[in-house]
C-alpha cells in the first residue's frame, strides 16, 4: 500500500489537475449538470428536500452527506434567520449547518426570498432627490445667463423692431410678464409695446389682459416704435423689474442668481431713498427689506409696515414696540426714518452697517420658503415613489411627476407626458430604444433612474452586483486586512467607498474607470499585487462563468471565475437586472459545485487511504482555524492535530481549556496560514499516521469527517457541551 505521505503529495502537488480529474468523472459530471440545470427551478425548501439528487448534491458539497436522511432537521436549518444569533442553525455547534443555510436564499416560511421590484432603489432615489435639490440652482444659473444677455443687449436697441427681431430678447421680455413667446403674435406685441397707456383706446388697454398693460409699462418706446433721443428702451427701474420678474416667471426666483441680482439692485438703490414712502413705493426694495427680516411681503400691510418703520424705538408705546413679534422692531432698527417718514440723521435710509446687516440677512433668508417647500416635496417623494405600481401611476400623480421632471431639468408644462412615458419604459441595453435615440442625454439619465418594464410594470433594479454578492465581496476583502487599527480604519473607509460607489456603476466601463473599485475587488479575491491588464479584466467580467467555454473558464486561475460570478456584467459591458426569485446566486452555485468536487476528491482519496482524506480535509479547512477551539470542535481537525503533535488519544477526557492549552503550547496557529509550513505540518501528520496505523487505518477517517464516532478519536458528549458554551460565549 502506498504511504499516506506519498499519496497525499500526489494529490496536493497538482491540486488543480486532481480536481479536474475528479470533476470529469462521468457520475460527477452528470450530477453537476443536473444541479446547474435544476437548482434554479427550486422555489421552496420542500422543493429542494424533495429532489433527492439536488439535495444530496448540496449536502455532500457541504460535508453533510451523512445527514441527508434528516430532512426535518435540515428543513429547520434552511429556514433559519442567520441574522438572529438565536436561530436554529446558529445555535448548532457545527458551523457547517449555518454555512449550508447561507448558501441558499430561503425565508423563515420556507419560500425563496423575493428580490422585490422597486420603482427606484436606494441610490436611484437618492440621486433623483439630489438632482431635485440642485434644480433650483441650475434653473437660476440658466436664468442668469439669459438675464446677462438681456441686460447687455437691451441698451443697444434703437427701436421696438430690434427687440422683436432678437428671439432671446423677445422671449425674455414676454416670459417675464407671463406671456408665452412661442405662440405670441409679433404684430400684436409690437402694437402693445408702442401703446400709449394714457389712451384708453390703445391696443394694450383694449386687449383686456393686464399682462399686456404691464408689458407696455415695462418699456419706454415711442408710439412709432423708436427710442427717444438720449433715452434707452428701459429705465433702470424698468430693467430691474423685468429681470426680477423673469427670475420669478422662469421658476428661479429663489435661486442664488436671483438673490445676487436683487442684492445688487438694493445696494445700488437704497441710497436714493429719501423717505419711508420711497421705500414702500418701490416694490423691489420693499420686498427685499421684508424678506431680509423674515417677513413675507405678500402677507404684510404696507400701512402697518409704514407704522413700524416710523416707530420711535425709544418710546415703549411706539407701534413697533407694542407688537409681540420682535422681527418688526429689528426691521425698524435697520432704517433711519423719523416719525414723520423723513430721514433722521445724515446717514441716509441706512448706514453702511445697517445695509451690510440687511443684505447678510437677506442672503440667509431669501430661500427659506423654497427650501421648506423642497423639504416637503422631498419627504413626499421619498415616502410615495415606491408605492407606485406602474409607470402610469407615476405619470398620473401630479406631485411625483412634477418632482421627477423638474429633477431632470425638464419643464412639466412643456414636456409631453406621452414622450416621458416612452422614455421611462425604454430598455437602455437596446441601442434603438426610444431613450437611446434621443439626442438629449437627459432622457437616458431619466430612463436609467427608474425600473420600468416595456409594459410599464415595475421591475427589479439593474445593478452591477446583487446585495448578497456585494456583501460577500466586502467580507472577502475584510479577511485580507491586517489587524492594526490603522489597517482596519483604512479597510472601513475602502469598504464604505465600495458600497457607496458600486451601486452607481452603470456599465463595465464605469467599473474599470474607477481604479479604487478595481483595486478593492482584486484584493477581495486574492489578486492584490498581481498585474491584471485592463483588457484581461474586461474579458473576465464580460464572461459567463457558468459557460465552460467562456474566456474566464479558460484561465488557469479559478479566482478570476469567482470574481466574474460576483458581478452581473453582460457580454456587451452592460449591467444585468436582478431576477424575481433566485434560490442561489451564481457565486453560490459555483461554490457549491467546487465544494462538491473537492468533497468527491477527498472521498476518492479516502477510499485508497483514509489518512490522505484527513490530510486533504485539514488542508482545505486550515484557513478557517482561528483558535484551538476551532480544532477541538471538529473531529477530523482534532485527529490530524493530535496525531501530528503526538498528543495522547485520551486527552479528549480532559477539561476543554486544558486541551486548548496543550494544542497552543505545541502549535503556532499562525503557521497554518503559511502554505510551506502547512505542507510540512501535513507531511509530519502523514508520516506519524502511517506509523500509528502500521500502514493501514484502524479508524474510519470518513466517519471522522462526516461526524461519526470511532474508537479513541473525537470528543465525548461532555466536551461537545463545553464547546457549545465556548462557541456562544468565548469565541
Amino acid at each position: 500500500m502506498t504511504s499516506t505521505f506519498l499519496t497525499y503529495r500526489m494529490y496536493a502537488q497538482d491540486l488543480g489537475r486532481s480536481l479536474v480529474r475528479t470533476a470529469s468523472k462521468v457520475e460527477n459530471a452528470r450530477e453537476e449538470k443536473y444541479y446547474q440545470e435544476n437548482i434554479g427551478k427550486v422555489t421552496s425548501v420542500d422543493d429542494l428536500l424533495n429532489d433527492r439528487r439536488l439535495f444530496a448534491y448540496a449536502m455532500k458539497a457541504h460535508g453533510l452527506e451523512d445527514m441527508t436522511y434528516a430532512k426535518a432537521f435540515m428543513r429547520k436549518v434552511l429556514k433559519s434567520d442567520l441574522t438572529d444569533p438565536k436561530s436554529f442553525a446558529r445555535q448548532l455547534v457545527d458551523s457547517r449547518y449555518a454555512i449550508f443555510a447561507k448558501s441558499f436564499n430561503f425565508t423563515a416560511d420556507g419560500t425563496v426570498r423575493a428580490n422585490l421590484p422597486y420603482v427606484q432603489n436606494e441610490f436611484q432615489e437618492d440621486d433623483t432627490i439630489g438632482l431635485y435639490s440642485e434644480h433650483r440652482l441650475k434653473k437660476g444659473a440658466s436664468a442668469a445667463t439669459e438675464a446677462q444677455y438681456y441686460e447687455t443687449k437691451i441698451a443697444t436697441l434703437t427701436s421696438v423692431d430690434d427687440l422683436i427681431a432678437d428671439d432671446r430678447l423677445f422671449a425674455f421680455a414676454l416670459t417675464a410678464h407671463g406671456l408665452d413667446p412661442t405662440i405670441a403674435s409679433s404684430t400684436t406685441i409690437r402694437n402693445v409695446l408702442t401703446s400709449d397707456l394714457s389712451d384708453p383706446g390703445s391696443i394694450a388697454n383694449r386687449l383686456g389682459d393686464v399682462r399686456y398693460v404691464n408689458l407696455a409699462a415695462a418699456f419706454s418706446f415711442e408710439t412709432d416704435g423708436s427710442v427717444a433721443s438720449g433715452s434707452a428702451p428701459q429705465t433702470n427701474a424698468q430693467l430691474n423689474d423685468t429681470i426680477s420678474t423673469y427670475y420669478d416667471a422662469s421658476g428661479s426666483g429663489s435661486s442664488p442668481a436671483a438673490a445676487a441680482h436683487r442684492t445688487q439692485y438694493y445696494t445700488n438703490t437704497i441710497g436714493t431713498v429719501a423717505s419711508v414712502d420711497d421705500l414702500l413705493n418701490n416694490d423691489s426694495l420693499y420686498q427685499y427689506a421684508l424678506t431680509a427680516f423674515g417677513l413675507n411681503p405678500n402677507l404684510q400691510s404696507k400701512d402697518a409696515i409704514r407704522h413700524v418703520l416710523t416707530s420711535d424705538l425709544a418710546d415703549p408705546d411706539s407701534y413697533a414696540n407694542t407688537l409681540t413679534d420682535t422681527r418688526y422692531r429689528t426691521l425698524a432698527a435697520a432704517f433711519n426714518f423719523a416719525t414723520d417718514g423723513t430721514l433722521s440723521g445724515s446717514e441716509g435710509a441706512q448706514s453702511n452697517d445697517q445695509l451690510d446687516s440687511t443684505t447678510e440677512l437677506y442672503l440667509t433668508n431669501y430661500d427659506d420658503a423654497a427650501v421648506n417647500a423642497e423639504s416637503v416635496a422631498t419627504t413626499f417623494y421619498r415616502n410615495r415613489i415606491n408605492l407606485m405600481t406602474s409607470v402610469d401611476a407615476l405619470i398620473d400623480n401630479p406631485t411625483l411627476y412634477k418632482f421627477v421632471i423638474e429633477a431632470f431639468g425638464f419643464d412639466p408644462a412643456v414636456e409631453p407626458k406621452s414622450k416621458i412615458r416612452q422614455v421611462l419604459v425604454s430598455d437602455l441595453s437596446n441601442p434603438t430604444s426610444f431613450a437611446n435615440l434621443q439626442s438629449d442625454a437627459r432622457y437616458r439619465e431619466l430612463a436609467d433612474a427608474f425600473n420600468f418594464a416595456p409594459d410599464g410594470s415595475v421591475m427589479q433594479p439593474r445593478e452591477a452586483q446583487t446585495e448578497t454578492d456585494e456583501l460577500a465581496t466586502i467580507q472577502l476583502y475584510n479577511t485580507r486586512v491586517g489587524s492594526t487599527k490603522a489597517e482596519e480604519d483604512a479597510a472601513t473607509a475602502e469598504s464604505t467607498y465600495y458600497h457607496n460607489t458600486i451601486a452607481r456603476v452603470r456599465s463595465l466601463d464605469d467599473f474599470l474607470g474607477d481604479e479604487r473599485l478595481v483595486a478593492y475587488v482584486l484584493k477581495a479575491y486574492g489578486l492584490e499585487g498581481q498585474r491584471v491588464p485592463a483588457d484581461v479584466m474586461r474579458n473576465v467580467l464580460a464572461s459567463d462563468p457558468m459557460d465552460d467555454d467562456s474566456y474566464v473558464n479558460k484561465l488557469s486561475d479559478a479566482r478570476f471565475r469567482d470574481l466574474a460570478a460576483a458581478f452581473t456584467f453582460t457580454a456587451d459591458g452592460q449591467i444585468g437586472r436582478g431576477v424575481e426569485q433566485q434560490v442561489q446566486s451564481r457565486s453560490s452555485i459555483l461554490k457549491t459545485i467546487d465544494m462538491h468536487v473537492r468533497q468527491s476528491m477527498e472521498s476518492d482519496a479516502g477510499s485508497q487511504n483514509e489518512g490522505v482524506r484527513l490530510a486533504l480535509y485539514f488542508q482545505r479547512k486550515a484557513g478557517d482555524i482561528t483558535s484551538p477551539f476551532s480544532i477541538l470542535a471538529d473531529k477530523a481537525l482534532f485527529e490530524v492535530v493530535r496525531t501530528a503533535l503526538g498528543l495522547p488519544a485520551n486527552m479528549s477526557q480532559a477539561d476543554i481549556d486544558v486541551q486548548a492549552a496543550m494544542i497552543t503550547k505545541r502549535l503556532n496557529l499562525a503557521d497554518l496560514k503559511d502554505p510551506e509550513k502547512l505542507d510540512k505540518f501535513l507531511a509530519r501528520f502523514s508520516s506519524l499516521y502511517d506509523l500509528s496505523t502500521g500502514g493501514s487505518s484502524t479508524a474510519s477517517a470518513a466517519s471522522i469527517i462526516l461526524g461519526g464516532q470511532s474508537s479513541g478519536i473525537g470528543t465525548n458528549a461532555g466536551l461537545l457541551g463545553s464547546l457549545q458554551g465556548v462557541r456562544l460565549g468565548r469565541l
